[in-house]
């Protein structure tokens, strides 16, 4: 990876080790634990949640900030959500941290924005991760004439990276509907996006490759399985919204991602947001799809997820 200013700072380790845990396991018997920071004891939550709200950090795996963040902008609404911020460990925080707990799964710094395996204590995909929070949270065991469960995932910066491939590829969210519970994707002001076919909306020079994985489909990681058409079907399927902040469009940024498939989908974030809803609808159209996603512009908002999720239009989206 390529970046503007340097990307030191995410291979630091992170500032505080979250204090809740899940047991995950995938589909073919891996598993480990993924730590977790959350508004309420993830073993006995307690009654009146009518929603699940599930913020994905950014690049310096900062779920505690994440969390406070969030509750912050639910308000009034926290009393009924259960606000949850996993923890996608990396190996700089095994090596750097003493307190971390046996079986704690961790990533390559970059591999956890992208659904890789998990480097320990096994092959666990990111995604497999979130699929099984997911189905552990919204699992038997709610409250008879309880009010059907809202599930929403937001994500900024690399947590919006994360959200946006994971709602093309996520395989929970489809298990999740034939249950009657809706999930919302929230998208905020990632560096890149997963394109769906191999035109980009800016030209990059040499002939440099700009379609693998993260950016597109070559050589994904064995957790996708589908094609690259199947995952366009199901990601217009899905409740998608995309949160631009009118400012972020600095173009040397701090970790902004300047490699060639980077640049190829734009030369900053808003930009980047703004190419990619018309890549997204152009196939739509193209494919006689619908596309009821949304693009949110944030006037005077710039890269800070507390901004984000602290504007009204966000709120309206996450808790309306």
């Amino acid at each position: 990876m390529t970046f503007a200013i340097g990307n030191d700072q995410q291979h630091q380790p992170t500032e505080a080790v979250a204090d809740q845990r899940i047991l995950v396991r995938d589909d073919h018997g891996g598993q480990g634990l993924l730590l977790c920071h959350a508004s309420r004891p993830l073993d006995m939550p307690g009654d009146g949640i009518e929603r699940l709200l599930i913020v994905v950090h950014g690049a310096l795996r900062d779920s505690g900030r994440c969390l406070a963040n969030a509750q912050a902008a639910a308000g009034d609404q926290e009393r009924s959500t259960l606000i949850v911020a996993p923890q996608l460990l990396a190996d700089a925080d095994l090596v750097a941290r003493a307190d971390l707990p046996g079986g704690a799964l961790y990533w390559q710094v970059e591999g956890w924005k992208g659904g890789e395996a998990a480097l320990g204590p096994e092959p666990v995909s990111s995604f497999a991760a979130m699929d099984h929070l997911l189905l552990e949270l919204t699992g038997p065991g709610r409250p008879p004439g309880a009010r059907p469960l809202n599930v929403v995932i937001f994500g900024s910066s690399a947590g919006g990276q994360y959200v946006n491939r994971y709602a093309a590829v996520g395989r929970a969210p489809d298990a999740l509907a034939e249950r009657g519970i809706a999930v919302r994707f929230v998208v905020a002001n990632p560096s890149t996006y997963l394109y769906f076919d191999r035109a980009r909306p800016a030209a990059v020079p040499g002939g440099a490759p700009v379609n693998q994985w993260r950016y597109g489909f070559d050589n994904a990681p064995a957790y996708v399985g589908v094609t690259a058409r199947q995952s366009l079907e199901r990601y217009l399927s899905r409740d998608v919204t995309i949160v631009l902040g009118s400012e972020d469009r600095d173009g040397a940024a701090l970790l902004l991602e300047v490699s060639a498939a980077a640049m190829a989908q734009g030369a900053n974030r808003l930009e980047r947001g703004i190419n990619y809803d018309r890549h997204v609808r152009g196939l739509a159209r193209a494919a006689g799809l619908t596309a009821g996603h949304r693009l949110i512009q944030l006037p005077g908002v710039g890269h800070a997820s507390a901004d984000v999720l602290a504007a009204p239009q966000t709120r309206e989206i996450m808790f309306g």
